[in-house]
């Protein structure tokens, strides 16, 4: 089963009243089988699902988890034939968690039903490294669309022979870093900033130009792009994050030009103190944020993560709730490393670096009873990952 953090010294400052130091969030490590699959390898990647987790590993393996780290029956475990020969670079699980892509520099794009029902597996060999693969999230009983990015952005469909067929979407400057597809509009990253394209309308809706940082380059960072909702797209880069709400042109923006049906606007852009590791919902004004922090310790090593609540306006936001996560082997690991996956309908949030992983959950009435006895009058400091096996 998994276990509640309690062996990690860690510290949390919530802005929620003068004397209040209650905590936003518990924490939880996944163990059981995980347990074993880290001490052999790490995570290099991961998908997160309602019914499931998926691992892509150092090693090149594919691991299916239920949420408490236990492994599960499928066609995955079932043979070595759905393993990459090197390190997984991406996984992406359709909605109804029926199917898995995964990619990796050994060339390959696999696709693969996950039970004995769907018996579908594709193994394509580009023969060259293929960085970040994305799943039709609109597939009604297969998977007959998939994208691609490498120099190009390509959309793979499936003919009536059964085979998929490439068709470029755009060309790219430098490669293709990150994709994130949502109904029609798939959100993708290059080495300029992100882009917006829209299948139905087979056009692009333009270039959201990133600031590059400066004495390094801008790929250098992981993009991190995540749909909040069928219009509301969440970017965070480097330490900048940014809010874009895709929206219908009006009759007279319409009329004025040859334009596109859909416009992006970001609503708001700031700054963070700490490079952008992962960033989710909480609410509609409110984010959750895996951050590394930019400073080393006197040793020169990294610093324990964080996890903060932040609430944004036009251009400004504060850091509502911020803890600091001594995850395993954290002074070893750099900003890439992390990543963070959610299930928002739940408000669960999986801190995953390669050899931990760390479920973040809202704290409930019972647990902010427990504390308030625990805590009387709020005098003692609150160690959220104190504890921790």
């Amino acid at each position: 089963m998994s276990d509640k953090c309690s062996c990690c010294n860690s510290k949390t400052d919530c802005k929620q009243g003068e004397d209040e130091n209650e905590p936003k969030f518990k924490y939880q490590r996944l163990t059981n089988d995980l347990k074993t699959i880290l001490n052999a390898d790490a995570v290099t990647c991961t998908a997160v699902h309602p019914k499931f987790l998926i691992l892509g590993t150092f090693r090149g393996r594919v691991y299916l988890l239920d949420h408490q780290g236990n492994s599960v029956d499928s066609q995955l475990s079932k043979s070595g034939r759905h393993t990459h020969q090197v390190a997984v670079n991406k996984v992406d699980v359709d909605p109804k968690g029926e199917y898995v892509a995964t990619c990796s520099d050994d060339g390959k794009v696999n696709i693969t039903g996950l039970f004995n029902q769907i018996p579908e597996h594709q193994k394509l060999d580009f023969q060259k490294c293929i960085k970040v693969v994305a799943v039709d999230p609109n597939s009604k009983s297969c998977i007959d669309q998939f994208i691609v990015g490498d120099e190009k952005l390509v959309l793979y469909k499936r003919n009536i022979f059964n085979k998929f067929m490439p068709k470029e979407l755009c060309m790219v400057e430098g490669s293709v870093l990150s994709i994130c597809w949502h109904l029609h509009m798939v959100a993708w990253a290059s080495h300029l900033g992100v882009h917006v394209y829209d299948l139905n309308e087979k056009c692009s809706l333009g270039l959201i130009k990133w600031e590059v940082p400066s004495q390094t380059r801008l790929e250098n960072f992981n993009c991190h792009l995540r749909w909040q909702n069928d219009n509301k797209l969440l970017i965070g880069w480097v330490d900048t994050i940014r809010i874009c709400i895709i929206r219908k042109r009006n009759a007279i923006e319409a009329s004025s030009r040859n334009l596109p049906d859909y416009v992006v606007d970001p609503i708001s852009t700031f700054q963070t103190s700490f490079y952008v590791c992962g960033l989710a919902p909480l609410t509609s004004s409110q984010l959750v944020v895996l951050g590394y922090i930019k400073e080393k310790s006197v040793s020169l090593k990294a610093l324990s993560p964080v996890l903060c609540v932040i609430e944004y306006k036009m251009n400004s936001s504060e850091e509502i709730c911020t803890d600091s996560l001594n995850l395993r082997g954290y002074e070893d690991y750099t900003v890439n490393d992390y990543s963070l996956g959610c299930i928002i309908e739940e408000n669960r949030y999986y801190i995953v670096a390669p050899k931990d992983i760390v479920v973040a959950s809202l704290i409930e009435t019972d647990d902010r009873v427990e504390w308030l006895i625990k805590h009387r009058n709020h005098l003692r400091p609150h160690n959220p990952l104190s504890g921790l096996p």
